[in-house]
Parts: C-alpha cells; structure tokens; sequence
C-alpha cells in the first residue's frame, strides 16, 4: 500500500494561536526555546526548509483553504481569514518555530511545519500540512524528521510530542515511522486524540 501522507499529525484546530500564548508562563519550557534558532534554514536530501517569509503568502493561503490538507484540521480556512491567520504566523513568537519546506531542486513550497508549545504547557509539539500533489513521497516523513533532530540537538528539550485524530491513519503511520511511540488517548475536539513521542 501507498503511502498516503495525509497533511497534519494534528487534532481539528490551529497550531499557533491562544492556546500557545499561554506557553509564555511556562517558564522552563520558554528558556529551553530560547536557544533555538528559528530563523536556520535547514535541509534534507529532497527539501529545503526555510522560516515562513512574506513571499509564502500565496502558497500558504492556496494551503490552509485545501479541504483535503484541512480534513483533519477543522476543515478549510475561509477566503476572508486567511490572510490575518498568515500575518498571524509570520509574527509568531520566538518560541514558536515553522517552516516551509520547498523542493531544494526548483524552490517549489510543498508544506509547512510548525514546532511550538502543546497545551499539556511542559511539552513541545510538531504539527505540518502538505500540499496533496506531494503526499506518498516521503517528502513529509523528510521534513519532520529534520525538524525533530534540529529541535533535540539545538535544546535540552528531551522529546518532542506530535496529537493527532486517530482516524488519521497516514499521519499515524508518519509518526511512528519516525520512532515515535504512542503515549496517551484522549478525547478533544470531538474526536479520540492519539499523542506520540519521540523515543
């Protein structure tokens, strides 16, 4: 069987918004990010993966509005929100780190990632939506994986958490091929959550 990634290893709501900002009372948490360099551009064999920049903002857009990259995110950004939930991304805080990743060979964005505060408030969690053109390629497992290994080598963090539905059988499969393992079930967002950790 192909593997289908489906686009997020996330429940149905956004990644970055209030439920992050309260991550700046989590002080430990905080000073631990403080030493990461967001703005590093990384790279993997396929994929270059740059910090969100004002010239993203067609792709992003094009992407948060794709029912089927959104399926397990809520659904599809309307028309009228996706241009303030883009300046809301492109002035996240330091803590919150995400990335667009494009093919290195024709620097052609295929998805974003995101690294930044889970609502437990101790844990970091990484979250990513690719286009569908893209998926079964191995380019997400691609992305992730560079971003987990930036994270845990760049801070003291110790793990790093990824939630997604359950019924998301692609993302589920991403992660544990990543070596993540499942950690807990919880019921949020009206669907049964499976969250995962880095091993």
């Amino acid at each position: 069987m192909r593997d289908r990634c489906d686009p997020a290893a996330a429940p149905p709501h956004d990644r970055f918004g209030a439920r992050n900002t309260k991550m700046l009372h989590c002080s430990e948490s905080q000073l631990l990010l403080d030493v990461m360099n967001f703005s590093e551009q990384l790279r993997t064999e396929r994929l270059s993966l740059h910090p969100l920049r004002k010239r993203d903002l067609w792709f992003f857009c094009i992407l948060i509005g794709d029912k089927r990259v959104r399926r397990y995110l809520g659904g599809p950004v309307v028309w009228s929100q996706r241009f303030p939930r883009f300046r809301q991304y492109l002035t996240a805080p330091d803590f919150v780190g995400i990335w667009v990743a494009s093919l290195a060979e024709r620097n052609q964005p295929i998805g974003l990632v995101e690294l930044g505060p889970h609502q437990d408030g101790k844990d970091y969690e990484i979250s990513y939506q690719f286009s569908p053109t893209f998926w079964g390629k191995g380019f997400a497992n691609e992305a992730v994986q560079a971003v987990i290994k930036h994270a845990l080598n760049e801070t003291d963090l110790e793990r790093i958490i990824a939630e997604t539905q359950s019924a998301n059988s692609a993302s589920c499969r991403l992660l544990k091929s990543q070596g993540m393992k499942e950690i807990e079930r919880v019921e949020r967002f009206g669907a049964e959550q499976i969250i995962f950790a880095s091993s």
